[in-house]
């Protein structure tokens, strides 16, 4: 998961997310690699706009999630405050099922 999916050489990083609408808003959950958990909140916070301005380009509506499996193996994630007890509650089978957006990363 989070790995780019297949594309031409000198494309643009092509990923996999999810598109769902939640209590009427609408997210998009990000499988990213488990090395973003590593990054610096920084870092972790400039990949997270690029996504967002990539779904804002592709008119995909919605607040932009990471999420990735940390050492233990749970799911972690970058949501809002509101949107954790959601994100709590599912897990990466589930994400993974519930992929059916692509977007390209600028």
């Amino acid at each position: 998961m989070g790995e780019p999916a297949t594309k031409p050489i000198g494309a643009m990083p092509t990923f996999q997310v999810a598109h769902l609408r939640r209590d009427g808003q609408d997210v998009i959950i990000v499988p990213v690699d488990r090395s973003f958990g590593k990054r610096a909140p920084a870092e972790q916070t400039r990949i997270q706009e690029a996504f967002q301005r990539s779904a804002a380009a592709a008119d995909i509506p919605g607040v932009v999630v990471p999420v990735w499996e940390d050492a233990s193996g749970r799911m972690a994630f970058r949501a809002p405050p509101p949107w954790h007890e959601f994100f709590k509650s599912i897990d990466m089978v589930y994400v993974a099922t519930a992929l059916n957006r692509t977007l390209s990363l600028e």
